[in-house]
């Protein structure tokens, strides 16, 4: 006889039963479910007859584990079509593993109005918008499992999804919230913070970085495509900053032999995000961002990320302004099928500043008895023509439009297609007058004519001498790239993610100078002295000198072709091996509009790359590699071809790396590395009309530990030491500077020792408040001593800075923070050009960020 049901347990029966039904008798959710009702169904047949007595369990909080993920082993589907072939189980194209810890989906703490989520988005509003935002944050190769200033996945350092430990290279990942924390504003801002990197003067134009003793004007990428022309780049619509150390030609081509730095875009990934950031602070900043997105069905997204800015700055007659727009849409037409789409226009225009010349020291028959250094002036103190005003005279532009459309498509056997079109124009002019002398510099030469000692010479002690030019360089890119993904086992202890992909470019440079006149543009004079005492000069000053020497009118045309293929190979759970190598083919056609001279230069080139990772643990992973890269001797900026380097090969890179990379908590993790890089065949400026062809060689290591100490404790931390010097050159003897020679000289802008220490800690409980109520921050910025030129006749001294910042949460929807850079009003160097274009750092400067959600 059956015991009838109560209608209580007959409806959770009924409620069990229809969840099964849809969502699959063998799915998780319908067995946990069933679980669930499993021991409440009697329960609830005993309350029939009589309640029950309240019953109060008190257990402690279980507190997170670390889980380690074993690898899945191949299943064989049961699945056939109707052709009767067997279907391929899903693959997942993403990466072999997962994090070998798994981060929190969600952090405690409050950055300004955005909180921190494993897609790097604002909170999630359901199940379906975060699965559409994490599938867009892949496909967009977005940093993931990302927490705070963790990040636990990247695919810019190998074009697919890996976790950051299983990456035979070192890499720092910048994420939305660090760069918010530090009020990171520019790209010069945030790598500031990064080891191994210094950031250069760039004319005060443009971005220039050294990483690892190599100087790059164009190793810059947005989203895994080239942005090499010379601009300063906002952060306004970024969501990471991605530094990969080391050549990475197997992934980006010609050029990135110290490393490369990759910007990563704000994708449209379905969040509801109404957000409006206001800046104010010290030298009359004023600026402005908004990010707004949505879903619009279920498979479309958008999101507009928007910059206005007007301010000035503490050296004297210095102003910016810069506006940008950059519109994004994102579209599922099919189940496996992604669009994306994004369209910036960004324009700036500033004052041009090179800084303050050195003096000083003194060269015995070409060697270096003792240095100069930069000259003490008034850190506003500006050198240059101001005639009708300075900012006339002294300025930077940049107008800049860029799309790029992204289709990616994974077919029912696990093949990912991915196809990414970029298409950039950069509308660049600048113009600038500037210090070209050092003051009070003591020479003695032997001259073979007099048989003898020369009189000691002496540039003027108190006079600097201004020179200037004027300077278009426009340029157009549009670039295909083309991947091929398919992960599949050979064995059940080996299995194998494996690349392959094209890429083709094209890309038209112009690069024009006319050079100044003073007084009069036809017979005045090309430069001007003024007492250093008074350095900004009010006289006319001309840029049209069509027929001087010295004016350029180059036009270079770039066909680029290139094929790789890539292979991270899971050999057990112990090692990983990453194999790969790309061909390049490089024609360069150039003309020059004045000679009417015209050069072509076609290189063929090979760069390989090959790296072992051991695990002993799963949060544990050493590693070993190698790579090779070139850069034709075009240049960064194709402006060295008509200085007979087409007839020469390309530079080389050789990188040898030994580190490891160990997460000490799920979003804590520790890196650190040694290496060697060679680089051959390099062009080294000796003056601004002459030069050497060098073989140097950089010896470094690294340190970083970034992450989350605890729920309350963020922190960022770097330290480099790093040796990079000439071990031989192609110059020849001089009998007037016998013991003259380059070989030992240090490269320029290498400081020996870097190191960078960013807290923010969450203070909420000491003053009773929930979490990212009160939070407070703290840094420090050091650098030792460096070069500004390779003569090494100028030295730059070291520095140390302060920071700190007080983060507030008024509301749910209301934030702000106060940032004040350099607390103690140090007064410093921060990067230099050459021994004579030297900027003093920024004295204390207080800046507030109120941020609104709405």
């Amino acid at each position: 006889m059956i015991k009838k049901q109560s209608p209580s347990v007959q409806a959770l029966s009924s409620l069990a039963a229809a969840f099964e039904r849809m969502t699959g008798a063998a799915s998780v959710g319908a067995l946990t479910l069933a679980a669930a009702l499993t021991p409440t169904l009697p329960a609830l047949a005993q309350s029939q007859s009589g309640p029950l007595p309240p019953i109060r369990v008190e257990a402690p909080p279980e507190k997170p584990r670390a889980v380690s993920q074993a690898k899945p082993k191949p299943v064989a589907s049961a699945a056939h079509s109707a052709s009767g072939a067997q279907k391929l189980p899903p693959i997942d194209v993403g990466g072999a593993r997962r994090s070998a810890r798994v981060a929190p989906v969600r952090s405690a703490l409050v950055t300004g109005s955005t909180v921190s989520s494993g897609t790097g988005g604002a909170a999630s509003t359901g199940a379906g918008t975060a699965a559409f935002a994490a599938a867009v944050a892949n496909v967009g190769r977005n940093p993931t499992d990302v927490h705070g200033y963790f990040a636990g996945r990247m695919s810019t350092a190998t074009k697919t999804n890996t976790p950051i430990l299983d990456i035979p290279q070192s890499v720092t990942v910048l994420t939305r919230q660090q760069l918010d924390d530090r009020n990171s504003l520019a790209l010069e801002n945030a790598l500031a913070y990064v080891p191994g990197v210094t950031v250069a003067q760039g004319e005060r134009n443009r971005d220039q970085i050294t990483i690892r003793g190599q100087n790059t004007t164009a190793d810059f990428y947005i989203d895994g495509i080239r942005d090499d022309a010379e601009y300063y780049r906002d952060l306004y619509n970024i969501q990471a900053v991605e530094v990969l150390k080391g050549p990475s030609a197997l992934i980006f081509g010609r050029g990135g032999g110290g490393g490369v730095v990759n910007r990563v875009t704000k994708k449209a990934d379905g969040e509801t995000i109404n957000e409006l950031r206001v800046v104010g602070g010290s030298f009359g900043r004023k600026r402005i961002t908004a990010d707004f997105g949505r879903a619009v069905t279920d498979t479309i997204a958008v999101r507009l990320n928007a910059l206005y800015e007007h301010s000035y700055g503490y050296r004297d007659f210095d102003k910016l302004e810069r506006w940008g727009v950059n519109p994004a849409v994102s579209w599922k037409p099919f189940e496996n099928t992604f669009v994306l789409f994004n369209y910036e226009h960004f324009r700036d225009r500033r004052t041009v500043d090179r800084g303050v010349p050195s003096f000083g020291g003194f060269q015995f028959l070409g060697e270096n008895i003792y240095p100069g250094y930069p000259l003490p002036t008034p850190r506003s103190a500006f050198f240059g023509v101001g005639n009708p005003s300075v900012r006339d005279v002294n300025y930077s532009r940049i107008n800049l439009d860029r799309a790029a459309l992204v289709i990616d498509h994974t077919t029912e056997f696990g093949l990912n297609i991915r196809n990414q079109i970029a298409w950039a124009n950069y509308d660049k002019l600048y113009q600038n007058t500037f210090p070209d002398q050092t003051l009070g510099q003591l020479s003695q030469q032997l001259n073979p004519a007099l048989n003898g000692l020369s009189p000691i010479t002496i540039t003027p002690v108190g006079v600097a001498r201004l020179d200037g030019y004027l300077a278009p360089t426009p340029r157009r890119n549009i670039f295909n790239q083309t991947d091929l993904t398919y992960k599949f086992a050979m064995t059940p202890d080996i299995r194998h993610t494996l690349l392959v992909g094209t890429e083709f470019g094209n890309q038209w440079s112009f690069t024009g100078r006319d050079i100044s006149r003073f007084n009069n543009p036809f017979n005045g004079p090309r430069r001007l002295t003024t007492p250093f005492w008074a350095p900004t000069v009010y006289a006319p000053v001309f840029f049209d000198n069509y027929f001087d020497t010295a004016t350029r009118r180059w036009n270079t045309n770039l066909d680029i072709g290139s094929a790789y293929v890539q292979d991270q190979i899971e050999v057990t759970k112990y090692f990983d091996v990453l194999a790969g190598v790309r061909f390049d083919s490089f024609h360069m056609r150039f003309n020059d509009g004045i000679t009417f001279e015209n050069q072509s230069r076609l290189d063929n080139k090979w760069s390989p790359r090959f790296g072992l990772i051991f695990k002993p643990v799963e949060i544990v992973s050493f590693y070993g590699t190698y790579s090779r890269s070139f850069l034709p001797q075009s240049g960064d900026q194709f402006n060295q071809l008509p200085r007979s380097a087409a007839s020469l090969a390309p530079q080389g890179f050789e990188n040898i790396e030994f580190g490891f990379k160990a997460q000490l908590l799920p979003t804590l993790l520790f890196t650190g590395a040694i290496y060697q890089l060679n680089r051959s065949n390099q062009a080294l400026t000796l003056t601004a009309l002459t030069s050497v062809l060098a073989n140097t060689r950089t010896q470094g290591a690294e340190l970083g530990l970034t992450g989350n100490v605890t729920d309350e404790w963020q922190v960022s931390l770097g330290y480099g030491n790093q040796d990079a010097r000439v071990v031989s050159t192609n110059s020849a003897f001089n009998p007037r500077q016998p013991f003259l020679t380059d070989v030992g000289k240090v490269n320029p802008s290498v400081p020996r020792n870097t190191f960078s220490y960013w807290n923010r800690y969450d203070v909420s409980s000491f003053v009773g408040g929930g979490p990212g109520v009160l939070g407070l921050g703290a840094g420090v910025i050091y650098a030792s001593s460096f070069y500004p030129s390779l003569d090494n006749r100028v030295i730059v001294p070291g520095y140390a800075r302060l920071d700190g910042a007080v983060f507030v949460k008024v509301t749910e929807n209301i934030s702000g923070q106060l940032n004040i850079e350099n607390l103690t009003g140090a007064y410093y160097y921060a990067s230099a050009h050459n021994n004579n274009n030297i900027m003093p750092g920024a004295p204390r400067s207080a800046y507030v960020t109120v941020n609104a959600r709405f």
